[in-house]
């Protein structure tokens, strides 16, 4: 999970929830450096609705701004992702502030668009969120091989799939 990987990379981990309503939010998914939050992971979730009612509790925690893949690995959830996208985007305004000047305007980051799968069983999995993912280069740098965001098609995302992206876009400029 990624909230695992950040820990174990950077020695620290903690969201910072920067925008949510009932079915989205944002969030900046960071470590700790020198008093600074620095932004590893900057994701936009848009909640299905409505909410499996197995994962209700586990929901309420995700929604009052715990990490999602840790509070659902913590309720003994099962858990799948279903990859949609991945490409590159430049790094704007918006991210290298929230990474603290660690991150140039223009650098790429690894965008990964994808939906979150949930249920107490791998037989009751159910969709819980799709969500759009920026990655600081050190935490997940991207691949040459990517194509660049502008460069895909989304037409068969889903609309969840393309508002998540949109403000996604929107959130790092």
């Amino acid at each position: 999970m990624n909230s695992e990987q950040i820990l174990q990379r950077f020695g620290s981990y903690r969201v910072k929830v920067l925008h949510q309503d009932e079915v989205s939010r944002v969030a900046n998914l960071c470590s700790r450096h020198n008093g600074r939050d620095i932004c590893r992971t900057l994701a936009v979730t848009r909640f299905a609705a409505p909410t499996p009612q197995a994962l209700a509790s586990a929901d309420q925690a995700i929604r009052s701004g715990m990490s999602i893949g840790s509070t659902l690995a913590e309720a003994s959830c099962a858990i799948s992702r279903e990859v949609l996208a991945e490409a590159s985007a430049p790094c704007g305004y918006g991210f290298a502030q929230h990474a603290e000047g660690t991150v140039a305007e223009g650098d790429l980051l690894y965008i990964r668009l994808y939906r979150l799968d949930a249920g107490l069983t791998t037989d009751s999995l159910a969709p819980y969120a799709t969500i759009a993912e920026a990655h600081h280069p050190e935490h997940l740098p991207p691949a040459s091989e990517l194509l660049p965001l502008t460069g895909m098609d989304s037409a068969q995302w889903g609309v969840d799939a393309e508002l998540a992206m949109s403000a996604l876009l929107e959130a790092l400029n």
